[in-house]
């Protein structure tokens, strides 16, 4: 959690966590900035409190029976929807959410991450009704991820993608990536985007939870 913790603080994106409870157990300062929601506020209540999301046609979205924090067992993450929610001095706000899986420190569960921006209504109908609830055990205890556009990007990767990943994955900053492989930063940023873009991916904290997804760490 130290490792995610880190590099979900000063990510630009609005990240959030639950646990199998769907109670807050992470809210950065984008989020914050996003909902309008401060994190002391946040932590420990049950996300769909917090959010009070509503589908495009205004229908109560989010709620107690939300499926995703199942998701703490592991499983393939949903496709991402949209919801309302109204945010402080800014009104009614859209947001499309996606989520995704991090180890977290019970062995054999998973970290339910919520990532969130602005964007235009696109139809939830369904969405949350795809996730498979199944899934097998790796060794590690953890839940073997399911194949989709990252799991196949994987194989793209050259040995050098791999290595950079598995350093990021380990929490290493560009700058001591560079070091660590005597290659420039921009080499290694350059690298990063080429990865980012073979597993479909569109934020460093996506990459790194699909290397622990893929048992690279």
């Amino acid at each position: 959690m130290t490792m995610f913790s880190d590099m979900a603080r000063h990510s630009p994106n609005a990240l959030f966590t639950i646990d199998r409870d769907q109670r807050v157990t992470f809210w950065n300062q984008s989020c914050e900035d996003l909902t309008g929601v401060s994190a002391a506020h946040a932590m420990g209540r049950p996300c769909h409190e917090i959010l009070q999301g509503r589908d495009c046609s205004g229908r109560p979205f989010c709620g107690p029976d939300c499926p995703v924090a199942a998701l703490s067992k592991g499983g393939p993450s949903p496709s991402k929807f949209s919801i309302r929610i109204s945010a402080g001095e800014a009104g009614r706000v859209q947001l499309n959410v996606g989520t995704m899986l991090v180890p977290s420190d019970v062995e054999g569960e998973w970290m339910v991450v919520h990532f969130m921006q602005r964007g235009h209504c696109k139809s939830s109908a369904g969405s949350l009704d795809r996730i498979d609830m199944g899934a097998h055990l790796s060794r590690k205890g953890y839940p073997v991820a399911a194949h989709g556009p990252s799991s196949q990007g994987l194989g793209l990767l050259t040995e050098r993608e791999r290595e950079i990943l598995c350093l990021m994955a380990y929490g290493l900053t560009t700058d001591v990536i560079s070091e660590r492989l005597h290659i420039s930063v921009t080499t290694v940023r350059n690298h990063i985007q080429r990865l980012m873009a073979k597993l479909s991916v569109h934020s460093r904290v996506e990459a790194v939870s699909c290397a622990h997804r893929h048992q690279l760490v």
